[in-house]
């Protein structure tokens, strides 16, 4: 029998800069205009219990797309400017230093006009 995940293990630190340049791909799958060419720095992507907890840094390009909330996520701008659209209709405009949370099911339209980066938190 194994002990559930983080149980019986020392808890560990994770550490990174705002300002990394190691990004891996992150393929979005809708995309409307533009060449998104989005990637992510992952920080953390498991939780200490069964519930996930993730979180890094997401970068895009200007362009547009829609995009599926499978978590709730929580957002902070670093840089760059995006308007996220509902399908229910309500919009954010987003820039530096902003800072949003979107509900887990939700249907968006995300305009990237900026060059933008993130830091993300998913959980639920």
């Amino acid at each position: 029998m194994q002990a559930p995940h983080g149980v019986g293990q020392a808890p560990r630190i994770r550490h990174s800069k705002d300002s990394t340049t190691e990004f891996e791909p992150f393929a979005l799958e809708d995309v409307l205009e533009g060449d998104p060419r989005s990637g992510v720095h992952w920080l953390q992507t498991e939780g200490s219990t069964d519930a996930t907890l993730m979180s890094g840094i997401f970068t895009c390009q200007p362009s547009r797309f829609r995009y599926v909330f499978e978590t709730d996520e929580t957002i902070h701008v670093i840089e760059g400017r995006a308007k996220v659209t509902l399908d229910s209709g309500e919009a954010v405009e987003l820039s530096a230093g902003d800072i949003a949370s979107f509900p887990r099911g939700a249907h968006a339209i995300w305009e990237i006009s900026e060059p933008l980066r993130e830091f993300f938190v998913l959980s639920g």
